[in-house]
């Protein structure tokens, strides 16, 4: 796709949302932006905080402060509505202008001048508070732009010290935003450089001798490398270590950091080290030696506990590292593979810490199942519109785009109409819409990847064989409704007159403290109804406005000691202090609700439904799979004798494809079969 038809398609979705959100396009550019940066692991979270003096040079759109790390990032907008080219002259005067914000808000007057209700109070005073701490390490100005960098301009800013604190600088135009998309990757691309290391590189033995599908390397990591690459990359070298992005998240491990402290020329001994993978790896030999110079795609898939306590013990508690070293294991897997090979790696690296949900990712068979459900399932047409629609599930990153890329222009535009970008969601809005409702804004409000982790150990420490069936086209259809409400909560917000900042929060307790009020009653929302009008009640709307309202009144009564509301939604005793709001449901809402009676029986229904289903499936597996291959795993079995007789009889039924056709229920248990098969070495 050229950069025009993409820079078209991207601004069509804008206005699509910006009218449908009833924003303004330039905030629905911002918060589209930002969501894509949370997503590619830039931002662990961002709060939209517009504030502009255009007459004063001071500018900010939005920022991220990071608690693990002391580290802010303050995010400026350059929204155009044609094509523009981003030049020098313009990246200047725009960083200069967020600069001046972070520079004035160090003095205590700036923010003491604003109105509370200003989006840039709360956050001029918390750069005051930090800087006064001095629990600001390092500052990072990012610029989101629709323009096209131009190719005369070096992407590359300096880095500078400002007031003391070190900054960086980073520039996102649609150019760079197209490269990733159209890259068929989930994320840009990370190239760790160690040419500048002492040696010329980072000594590794080889662990491959040529024959295997795989390249291999041992090395000694220093600590102080490792503290480095954690610190200048963050949780993006950890996004494959499925156990870590479930479980330790940045936390500190005390043995670790005892003998980081006390014995660092030991830490290589006590330490089991780390996994990594990468994509490409560029080595030398010098006098014997072989030198890792360069690492694309660098990941640490187990190891991140120890990863993190290396760079939490050196910042924190000042340890020295340069006695310290560890062990890592680094392996060269293909990218088309990584999906694959990566989860593998990461299991099998540490099994005593085994993680139920580890394999919680886009190959799970839940989201597979909201995938598959989301492309057959139509959704009723909505007020004004003949036309049934899709909900379209993103299991992928890029799947959407992707599903357009060869179509004609009028079979695209067909697409859109059935799929409209406004109707797609990915696994971390899912997870939001679900704990919202689940009466969890605290853990919503800790961000989307955070958030998505604690649904996804929720769901993936069960048995999934034990609870798949309620993961059915009902589940989908409330899933849908749930969307429907949140975004309905999230479009109305900024139009409000008492509104100054934190959407997000006050979304996602507005819904939690509905649901809330909805169980205080003993009742249940009939979600189906949502779903079959696609959009609630205008009764249910000014409902969902008061308790907006009130929301916004309570989250900003933080106790003391804390003074940043996002924070403080962050903590559950606010969402105590919410569920203390005291609102009627009134007759109109109560009609839309069902008694626990109802929604069980119709959950039951759909469970039998889902039942039947997968029998179906099943059968359909077995008999693509045809008679030859059946036949093939039959005579494998006589010669291990791995199978009881009643497995051997199904195979032998299977064998016999087409003459005979197993049933629905013998389809289900010669699926199971393949898998033992699989398990104990059987292969094609």
């Amino acid at each position: 796709m050229s950069y025009e038809e993409f820079y078209k398609d991207f601004m069509q979705d804008i206005y699509a949302r910006s009218e449908t959100e009833s924003h303004f396009s330039e905030v629905v550019f911002t918060e589209r932006m930002c969501d894509f940066l949370v997503d590619q692991a830039v931002l662990e979270n961002y709060t939209a905080a517009s504030y502009k003096k255009t007459h004063l040079g001071i500018r900010v759109d939005a920022y991220d402060y990071s608690e693990e790390s002391d580290a802010l990032t303050l995010v400026i907008t350059d929204f155009h509505n044609k094509p523009e080219s981003l030049t020098r002259t313009l990246i200047t005067r725009l960083f200069k202008r967020v600069k001046k914000f972070f520079i004035k808000s160090q003095d205590s007057s700036f923010h003491q001048s604003l109105d509370e209700s200003d989006p840039g109070f709360g956050l001029a005073r918390d750069i005051n508070v930090r800087c006064s701490l001095r629990k600001l390490r390092k500052v990072r100005f990012i610029l989101l732009s629709n323009a096209l960098l131009s190719k005369s301009v070096d992407d590359k800013i300096p880095e500078e010290e400002i007031e003391g604190v070190s900054c960086s600088f980073d520039v996102w135009d649609l150019g760079r935003i197209q490269r990733i998309e159209e890259s068929g990757k989930s994320r840009e691309d990370i190239v760790v450089d160690f040419s500048s290391l002492p040696e010329g590189g980072l000594p590794c033995l080889s662990a491959f001798t040529g024959k295997g599908t795989y390249a291999s390397y041992l090395l000694a990591m220093p600590g102080t490398l490792v503290a480095e690459l954690y610190d200048k990359y963050g949780e993006r070298l950890l996004e494959q270590n499925v156990r870590t992005f479930l479980q330790f998240r940045g936390k500190v491990n005390k043995g670790m950091r005892n003998t980081i402290q006390n014995s660092p020329e030991m830490f290589f001994a006590y330490n089991n080290g780390i996994t990594s993978t990468a994509e490409e790896v560029v080595t030398s030999e010098v006098n014997g030696k072989v030198l890792i110079s360069s690492i694309k795609n660098f990941q640490i898939v187990n190891g991140g506990q120890t990863t993190a306590s290396l760079f939490n013990t050196h910042r924190k508690n000042k340890a020295d590292l340069s006695a310290v070293h560890v062990q890592a294991k680094l392996t060269v897997i293909p990218p088309e593979e990584t999906e694959n090979i990566v989860p593998k790696i990461s299991e099998y690296a540490n099994t005593q810490n085994k993680v139920s949900a580890a394999d919680f990712f886009s190959n799970h068979p839940f989201h597979l199942r909201i995938e598959g459900i989301s492309r057959r399932l139509w959704a009723p047409s909505s007020a004004g519109s003949l036309r049934e629609t899709h909900w379209y599930y993103e299991r992928v990153r890029g799947q959407f785009a992707n599903a357009q890329t060869n179509l004609t222009p009028a079979k695209k535009k067909e697409f859109l109409v059935v799929n409209p970008r406004k109707q797609m969601f990915i696994k971390t809005d899912l997870a939001k819409f679900e704990s919202s409702w689940d009466r969890k804004p605290h853990i919503v409000s800790l961000g989307a990847q955070k958030n998505f982790v604690k649904f996804a150990e929720a769901v993936g420490k069960k048995d999934w064989d034990k609870i798949e069936k309620k993961y059915n086209e009902l589940y989908f259809k409330r899933l849908i409704a749930k969307a429907i409400l949140f975004r309905t909560v999230d479009r109305f917000i900024m139009k409000q007159p008492w509104y100054g900042g934190y959407k997000a929060n006050i979304v996602t307790y507005t819904v939690a403290k509905f649901s809330q009020m909805v169980e205080q009653i003993s009742m249940f929302l009939d979600l189906e109804k949502i779903w079959k009008r696609q959009g609630i009640t205008d009764e249910m709307e000014r409902l969902l406005v008061d308790i907006a309202e009130a929301v916004n009144s309570v989250i900003q009564e933080t106790p003391a000691g804390i003074t940043n509301v996002t924070e403080w939604c962050k903590k559950e005793l606010c969402w105590q202090n919410v569920q203390e709001i005291s609102i009627e449901i009134s007759p109109e809402v109560k009609n839309e609700l069902i008694s626990g009676t109802a929604k069980k029986r119709k959950d039951a229904d759909a469970k039998t439904v889902q039942k039947i289903d997968n029998g179906i499936q099943a059968q359909q597996y077995v008999l693509e799979k045809d008679g030859p291959f059946w036949t093939m795993m039959l005579d494998w079995s006589r010669l291990h004798k791995i199978f009881s007789p009643k497995e051997a009889s199904l195979l032998q039924i299977a064998s016999q494809i087409p003459l005979k056709i197993p049933t629905e229920r013998q389809s289900l248990l010669l699926v199971a079969i393949e898998q033992k098969a699989i398990e104990d070495g059987f292969c094609e």
